[in-house]
């Protein structure tokens, strides 16, 4: 039935040759109304869509293009259908774009990566040169600049004898 009734609609689409873009408008909770209950999981929206499109084929002689039009329902879809040389550009740019494969995926994918790890290598790069800058500067203006030479200078024997005679201080003695 939906067959027919959407040949019947191309049909008079062909006939009339004022006519260029026609609209077919597909709602699947009124089309699966007089479906049996144990058949309603085969009659999805992708089954409407398939026969739209073969119907348009067959009807266009391969020559009109089927162009779903964006719903803000998922049980709803319009589809126009445009005689040969009436498709506007930017349905034709869709049609012809397809899906990229899943190897270009892959690798714009390792680009865009590559990328983002280059520039955070970058940045950091020039946050430690500004850092360095900063305390060369800090340096030479007077500032002091901190836990440089902390390099205890005592020999073993002294360490030794500092340990023995007292803990706190033996500690503190050393950057004395």
């Amino acid at each position: 039935a939906f067959r027919t009734a959407i040949s019947s609609k191309l049909e008079t689409f062909k006939s009339d040759p004022t006519q260029h873009v026609t609209k077919i408008d597909v709602n699947l909770s009124k089309l699966i109304r007089g479906v049996p209950p144990d058949e309603m999981d085969r009659v999805t929206m992708d089954v409407f869509k398939f026969t739209v499109h073969e119907t348009v084929e067959e009807i266009g002689m391969d020559k009109w293009i089927a162009a779903k039009e964006p719903s803000e329902f998922l049980d709803e879809c319009i589809f126009a259908v445009y005689k040969e040389g009436h498709c506007p550009p930017e349905i034709l740019e869709d049609l012809n774009r397809g899906d990229m494969p899943d190897e270009v995926k892959g690798q714009t994918k390792f680009l865009a990566e590559a990328q983002s790890k280059a520039m955070q290598r970058r940045d950091k790069k020039k946050d430690e040169e500004l850092a360095r800058q900063g305390l060369m500067n800090k340096g030479s203006s007077g500032g002091v600049v901190l836990n440089t030479n902390k390099r205890d200078r005592r020999t073993l024997e002294q360490i030794q004898k500092d340990m023995m005679e007292g803990g706190e201080d033996a500690k503190r003695s050393r950057f004395d």
